[in-house]
C-alpha cells in the first residue's frame, strides 16, 4: 500500500511539473496583446514597451505556477527518498 501511494506521488508530480512546462510554453509562444485609450502627451515621444517592461499573459502565469508546484513535489519527494535511504 504504502508503495503504491509513493508512486502515486511521484506520478502526480510528474504531471504536474509535464503540465505546468506545456502550459508556460503555450503561454509564451502567444502573442500578449495590450492597450490603452489615451492621448498623446508629447508629440516626439517613441513607446517601446519592450525596453518598458515583461508583459505576461494569464497562461504563462497558471504555468509559472503549476511548474513551480510540480517541481517543488518533485524536490520534496526526491528528499525524503534519499532521507528514507539513510535512516535504513
Amino acid at each position: 500500500m504504502a508503495r503504491r501511494r509513493a508512486l502515486l506521488a511521484w506520478g502526480v508530480a510528474v504531471a504536474l511539473a509535464v503540465a505546468g512546462a506545456v502550459i508556460l510554453i503555450a503561454g509564451l509562444l502567444t502573442p500578449v496583446a495590450f492597450g490603452w485609450f489615451a492621448y498623446q502627451p508629447l508629440a516626439h515621444a517613441t513607446f517601446a514597451p519592450a525596453s518598458a517592461g515583461v508583459f505576461l499573459s494569464p497562461t504563462t502565469i497558471v504555468g509559472m505556477v503549476v511548474l513551480a508546484f510540480g517541481l517543488v513535489a518533485l524536490a520534496f519527494l526526491a528528499g525524503r527518498r534519499a532521507g528514507a535511504k539513510r535512516r535504513s
